[in-house]
Parts: structure tokens; sequence; C-alpha cells
């Protein structure tokens, strides 16, 4: 294999990014309502960030006072709505914040030194456009390492074709690019970013019995935990990969347990440390307080999946042929692909659990974004059947279709759905998303 051959594959990935970093920066002049580049779950991602590291504590009053400073009626009710430790709430996770922060100290560094300069004042109150707009392109740049660790992941099991293709198809014709471009401020980029790493973890470590193994991919999901708490579910998956194959007795099974259980714990201890500081209890976490419930016995499974209420493989069908393509998968890799459909299947069954399954304003199924590696390597293996009974022609036109199909949809949920304040209809998922697009060029061309 070539070098050139086998370096495209970054410059493909690389390209992606470069064009979703241009359009979120092209996007920063635009008006907005609320004024701000970080809007919706964001500001609380955000708001760890100057509160911890130029306040030094955990009282958000006056990041919600700027963030929210456009709607004062939401202002009071967030103002409002206390801890029992006499705090403004915040229950989104620290993970984010902690990924973005090495961004944000950039943003804070240079504006330092840029206001040594004669003229040049730039606000060094951690909140203002200049360090949002270092934390979003950061938080993008962690879309992009997620593509190229999942395609790492993926290429270990597949051609280099196939899994450059497949990891392309699910960022541009699922919702990752959504998230990359139009709000990267959600924790999804960063989900994507750890899930893919700890996947390329587990393939490395398969055949390995040591110690090393459980703390290792331990640490790597105490850190998705961070991130996004349901994404360190995803531990018990290399058990049960190595169960299927017979390699672990049941002893050494649960010592391995114990190690990874510890390891996860304490990387996943600041997130525990600030529930304390917030809430005055290491285990009440902050959606214990916004209302969010489980029904584990009456679960949406099927709208989860198949409504138009944002219906993971109704919006985005390239996810429902991933998960079909974890059945050629298993012919070449029988504990990986069932491991991974039973992460499919509890990332599933969680999210339909809850109460808000529809999750929030959504672009489809955002939630399903840490399945990432998962859909990647399910859609690669669908690739290479495909291509061995029919040709690559097939694999490229059908993928182009998905591409484009998804593109409108991304046209009409950011420039109609995302605001309208009503669930989607067949219709807004179908002729309407074609109708909308001749609409709204005929809007702008008037």
């Amino acid at each position: 294999m070539s070098d050139n051959k086998s370096i495209q594959p970054l410059y493909i990935f690389l390209s992606i990014g470069i064009v979703c970093l241009f359009a979120f920066w092209l996007s920063i002049p635009l008006p907005r309502v609320d004024n701000q580049l970080i809007g919706s779950d964001g500001v609380g991602y955000y708001a760890y960030l100057p509160s911890l590291l130029l306040d030094g504590d955990l009282n958000f009053t006056d990041e919600y006072a700027y963030f929210y400073s456009y709607d004062t009626e939401h202002l009071a009710n967030v103002l409002k709505d206390m801890t029992p430790r006499g705090l403004p709430k915040n229950q989104w996770s620290i993970g984010p914040a902690l990924l973005w922060m090495p961004f944000f100290l950039l943003a804070h560094v240079l504006a330092l030194i840029l206001n040594l300069i004669p003229g040049v004042h730039i606000l060094t109150d951690g909140m203002g456009y200049w360090y949002q707009s270092f934390v979003l392109s950061g938080s993008i740049l962690y879309g992009v390492f997620a593509i190229i660790l999942s395609y790492d992941f993926v290429r270990l099991f597949v051609s280099e074709r196939s899994g450059w293709t497949s990891v392309v198809l699910i960022a541009t014709a699922g919702n990752l690019i959504y998230y990359m471009t139009a709000e990267p401020y959600m924790s999804h980029t960063t989900s994507a970013f750890m899930s893919a790493i700890f996947f390329l973890a587990w393939a490395h470590l398969a055949n390995e019995q040591s110690a090393r193994k459980p703390a290792l991919l331990g640490a790597i999901a105490g850190g998705m935990a961070l991130v996004r708490p349901q994404d360190g579910l995803f531990l018990l998956l290399p058990f049960v990969a190595d169960i299927i194959q017979g390699l672990y007795q049941w002893r050494k099974l649960a010592e391995g347990g114990l190690i990874a259980a510890a390891s996860a714990l304490v990387v996943f201890s600041p997130q525990l440390f600030v529930w304390h500081a917030l809430y005055g209890s290491f285990l009440h976490s902050g959606y214990s307080y916004s209302g969010g419930t489980f029904s584990w016995t009456n679960p949406k499974l099927f709208k989860v999946l198949f409504s138009a209420y944002r219906g993971l493989f109704i919006w985005h069908p390239v996810f429902l042929l991933s998960v079909i393509g974890l059945i050629f998968a298993y012919r070449r890799n029988r504990s990986v692909s069932l491991a991974c459909l039973i992460g499919f299947l509890i990332q599933w069954y969680v999210i339909s659990s809850w109460s808000n399954w529809q999750q929030g304003d959504a672009f489809g199924g955002r939630m399903f974004i840490v399945c990432t590696p998962i859909f990647a390597l399910g859609l690669a293996h669908l690739i290479e059947w495909t291509v061995r009974r029919w040709s690559w022609s097939v694999v490229y036109t059908f993928g182009g279709m998905l591409l484009v199909w998804n593109f409108l949809l991304f046209l009409e949920y950011r420039f109609d759905l995302v605001t309208a304040q009503r669930p989607p209809t067949w219709r807004d998922l179908t002729i309407r998303r074609v109708t909308f697009l001749r609409e709204w060029l005929g809007h702008i061309w008037n």
C-alpha cells in the first residue's frame, strides 16, 4: 500500500473539519436572538469554565445573568430555582468543559497578550464572543478527532476504502455533522471523541489479560461518563466480548470488573465533587431536580427509532443500515459485533426509558452520537458486502443520495423546524424538505 493512498483518508477527514470550521466562523457575525454563540444546553456546559477558572467557584449567577440577559423572565426563574446549597443549579456534566479547557485558556492567554498592544481591548471575563469562538472551534476539532479515531477503530476490521467511506457517511449523512457546525456548544462532539478513544483502546487491548486492560478501559469509560453519564455504560462491552470468547473465568472477570470500576470512579470523581458542592450529595445529580424521570418498565422503544418526532432511523436512515451491517460484522468477529450490538441496545433502552425520549430540540437522535464507532463498524461491513455483490458505484450512488437527503433536512431543520415549536410531521421529513428549499431560496431571492 502506497503512502499516498494510506494518507488519503486523513485528507478527507481534515477537509470535513475545515468545512465545518469555516461554516461556523462565517456564521459568527449573523444576528442571534440571544446575542450569543452558545445557547441551549451549552450554557450549562460552558458556565463551568469562567466560573471555575476565573471566579474560582461554582456559583453560576454571573454566567447565567450574562447568557440569559435577553430573556429576563427566564433568568429570574433560573436564579429563583436554587439548589439545597443556595446556588444556581447546573444539571449538565462537567466533562465537556474539561475537554474545552485548553481552548478557553488559550483564548484567555492570547487576550492578555493582545491587550498589551495599544488600542486593543478584549474583555477577559471569559464569556464574550472571543472566548466562545475559541471553545466552539475546539469542540468542532473534537468532532474531527472522533471521525479519525473511529476510522482507526473500523480499519482494524475492514479495508481502508470501506473504512473511510463508512465513517464519512456516518458523519455527513447522520447528525454528527450538524453538531460540528450549527450547535458545537452541545456535548456530542466530545461524546463521540471519548467513545472513539474507548473503542480503539478496547480493540488494541482485546487479547490482553493483564490488569492494565481493565484499568485503562475503566479510566476512559470514567472520562466518557464525565461527558455524558450514560456513555460510561459502554464499559460493560469489553467484558461482554470476553465472556462470548470464553477468555475469562468468573473470578478473573470479577477482579477485572472491580479494577475497571475503581479506575472509572477515580476519573469520574470531579463530577461527584461538583454534585456535592452544588447539591450537598455525591450521588445527587442536577437531573434529580430538573423533573426528568425514567420509566424502566415502559420504554418508548418503537418511537425512539421510528417516530417522526426525531426517530433515529427515520431522521437518518444511514443508522438503520449500520445496525443491519452488524449482522455482516458477526461473520468476521462474533464477540466484537455482538458486544457492539449490545452497546447500541443499552443506549436505545436508556434513551427510550427517559421521559424526554424525544431528546429536546434535537437534530435526530442526538444521544446516539456516542455510538458513532459502532455505526461506522456496521456500515463498513455492509459496504463490503455490497461491493462484493454489486460494485462501488452502488455504494457511492446510494451514499450520495443519503448525504443529499440529510443536507436538505439540515437546512429545513436549522431554518424552520428548530424554531417551529411543534413536533415534526411526516410531511416535514418527506416532501417538505424539498419544497422548503424552494420556498427558502425564493424568499432569499425576493
